[in-house]
């Protein structure tokens, strides 16, 4: 599986460091830094480290229940479904939902943390590890 969104090189995570800021400073400006719609969105991608905390072998590896609700709530197509709902309905509050998850993934991405393959690592060459 090849991330269409690249965090491997400098140049992406450049960018994904870019996207995180911008994002986070539109949904800011459309919320104001006190919305609780902003900061649950923020965080709530990591929902699934949280379920695999406990049984995850390290701290680098999720166990396989956590693999897929990771990989989807870090996805971009999450976000992507709420800007486009918002931009259908008008609706401010699920705009700030969809950017403030577009800038937790895009600052996951900027720290090189990406989807996770089938036995939990984040996606890099086996010599990474």
């Amino acid at each position: 599986m090849r991330p269409g969104w690249t965090y491997r090189t400098p140049t992406g995570r450049a960018t994904s460091a870019l996207v995180g800021v911008a994002a986070l400073a539109a949904a800011r400006a459309a919320a104001g830094r006190r919305s609780r719609t902003l900061w649950v969105c923020a965080v709530v991608p990591d929902v699934a480290l949280l379920i695999g905390a406990a049984a995850a072998p390290t701290w680098k590896q999720l166990p396989s229940y956590a693999i897929r609700p990771y990989n989807t709530l870090h996805s971009p197509v999450v976000p992507a479904a709420l800007l486009l709902t918002a931009a259908a309905s008008g609706h401010r509050g699920t705009t700030v939902a969809g950017l403030a998850w577009l800038a937790h993934i895009a600052v996951d991405r900027a720290f090189g943390y990406g989807p996770r393959d089938g036995e939990g690592f984040v996606m890099h060459s086996v010599a990474a590890r």
